[in-house]
């Protein structure tokens, strides 16, 4: 749960009213001191076997909106009968568990503790364990979707989750997403410079490659005022064509967690706060409180919230959009007389090239525009790809 700017405003348990009255409009800075260095615990235990994570962090100020790591805390997972599960520190503020068969069972509850490194305790409630309904389906749309910057209209897909629980037993929901895209290098290297030119190709498949990443959101739902226990077509994230993502394929994985009244309480009221609003006035920002405790200071604060929740994922394929998409770009520099190799400092090694079209005209350009590795992805397929 990382803090922005938007996360340590609806903190605030009230704003100065008096600026709403003010007839000459001025840019405005709030002041939010009392809610800079908090503690900012996220970790949700789930039902899966192998590792498990809880981030800890501090709030920054209003003005700023940097990470800043909680490292060197100690924390550990107890259950209702005694087990305790330890988490090891992996660094950035991240702490990792490895839990096995029969640690992880559904209607047993479970309870974090972190004792930060400035030596004060934190707990959280007792959390059940529950398991988590099937996902019905994730479905795309493309279309137009119009916005404040872009009253026209901006096409894209949106996605959609269906879920129910004929049993009854879940009526609170909560989703996260995971994008993975394929991309590709338009350009293939037949020739490398070092201060000297060489014949040359990737030993691998540099063309093409994929990349995954975290959908960052929230995104709840609760079927408590239906008389049927359905939720159909709840809205998740929107890509558009102005993003190269959806320029080959592009895949969603949807993960759903069943929640407590409690852990429904706390995100949708975070859902709430955070969502875009017309201005930042326009809603009262108010404290979303948690479930985490200062057992060693009663008034110390604390953000964030441990939840026990089984999850099921379904993933979707979408094939690339009937318009236009954007993709990089890749401005060829022609060799030539006016732009010799050896004009290129060493700073700049290797230099690829490509022969254009037979002509014997030798062509470079960014070395992304070759390696679809130097983009941060990956040339291994992933296992669940499908063309």
């Amino acid at each position: 749960m990382r803090v922005n700017k938007k996360y340590i405003l609806l903190l605030a348990i009230s704003l100065i009213g008096a600026i709403a009255f003010q007839q000459c409009v001025e840019p405005f800075t709030p002041e939010i001191k009392k809610y800079s260095n908090l503690l900012v615990i996220d970790g949700t235990l789930t039902d899966e076997l192998g590792k498990q994570v809880i981030t800890v962090s501090r709030t920054s100020s209003y003005n700023d909106d940097e990470y800043i790591a909680e490292n060197g805390c100690t924390i550990t997972v107890m259950d209702d009968q005694g087990n305790i599960y330890p988490y090891v520190g992996k660094g950035n503020g991240k702490y990792e568990a490895e839990f096995y068969r029969g640690d992880l069972e559904y209607g047993r509850a479970y309870m974090l503790r972190v004792i930060s490194n400035d030596g004060e305790v934190f707990e959280s409630n007792y959390e059940t364990l529950m398991p988590a309904p099937r996902i019905d389906s994730v479905t795309a749309v493309y279309g137009s979707k119009v916005t404040v910057e872009l009253p026209d209209g901006l096409n894209g897909y949106q996605f959609f989750v269906n879920a129910s629980d004929p049993s009854g037993n879940t009526r609170y929901y909560r989703w996260s997403m995971e994008e993975t895209w394929e991309y590709r290098a338009p350009y293939r290297v037949s020739y490398m410079w070092n201060g000297t030119l060489h014949d040359f190709s990737f030993a691998d498949d540099r063309s093409r490659c994929w990349k995954t990443a975290e959908i960052p959101g929230i995104y709840t739902g609760t079927t408590r005022n239906f008389s049927k226990n359905v939720l159909r077509n709840i809205k998740l994230n929107y890509v558009s064509t102005l993003t190269e993502r959806l320029k080959w394929r592009y895949s969603l994985l949807v993960r759903e967690y069943a929640l407590s009244v409690e852990a429904y309480e706390f995100w949708s009221g975070l859902e709430e706060q955070t969502q875009e609003t017309g201005g930042l006035y326009e809603s009262q920002p108010y404290m979303v409180k948690g479930n985490i405790t200062c057992m060693s200071n009663p008034n110390e604060a604390v953000l964030g919230f441990f939840s026990a929740s089984g999850v099921t994922k379904k993933r979707i394929f979408v094939d690339p959009p009937p318009e236009d998409v954007n993709d990089l770009e890749c401005p060829g520099d022609t060799i030539s007389i006016f732009n010799p190799l050896l004009s290129y400092p060493e700073s700049s090694y290797p230099v690829y090239l490509f022969e254009e079209k037979g002509s014997g005209i030798m062509v470079t350009a960014e070395r992304r525009c070759f390696d679809c590795l130097e983009r941060d992805g990956t040339n291994i397929e992933p296992d669940f790809w499908k063309d």
